[in-house]
């Protein structure tokens, strides 16, 4: 009956123990799977403005569509509070950044290296639930200067 308890209490002390080690390793995955799909959006972004023309408007611009999955929380993955294209959720957008929040960890800001500026009509393209989403990435001329328009896919 002691052998019970004791072997009990270890294997409580010992998964206490293991706990954060996990969560970490979860939230660093999450990092990992947010990278990627941070540098397509800047691939695409590229792509756009070294090899296509810019046009006075969206309905007629060379256009690249990047699909992503934000996760939902599970034991290999924590889910992102948001994933958010442009700037920080409520703020102005038009920057170039990608700003996301892993579980309970502060906002992750993440700079998108592109040769021209990037606007956001109705400020930053957010996304809270988890699952699959998309962005579309124009390249429009706006005031005279090509530009690449991040929209909702």
């Amino acid at each position: 009956m002691i052998r019970l308890v004791v072997a009990a209490v270890l294997t409580v002390a010992t998964l206490s123990a293991a706990l954060p080690a996990v969560d970490d390793a979860r939230a660093t995955r999450t990092d990992a799977d947010l990278a990627g799909s941070i540098d397509r959006i800047e691939r695409a972004g590229r792509s756009l403005a070294t090899s296509e023309d810019a046009t006075p408007t969206r309905a007629y611009a060379a256009t690249r569509r990047v699909a992503f999955r934000t996760p939902d929380a599970s034991l290999t993955t924590a889910r992102p509070a948001f994933v958010a294209v442009g700037g920080r959720p409520g703020g102005p957008g038009n920057r170039s950044v990608v700003a996301y929040a892993v579980g309970t960890s502060p906002t992750r800001l993440r700079g998108v290296s592109l040769p021209i500026p990037v606007s956001t009509p109705d400020g930053p393209v957010v996304f809270t639930a988890p699952g699959r989403h998309a962005v579309d990435v124009a390249l429009v001329r706006d005031g005279g200067r090509p530009t690449l328009v991040v929209t909702r896919g």
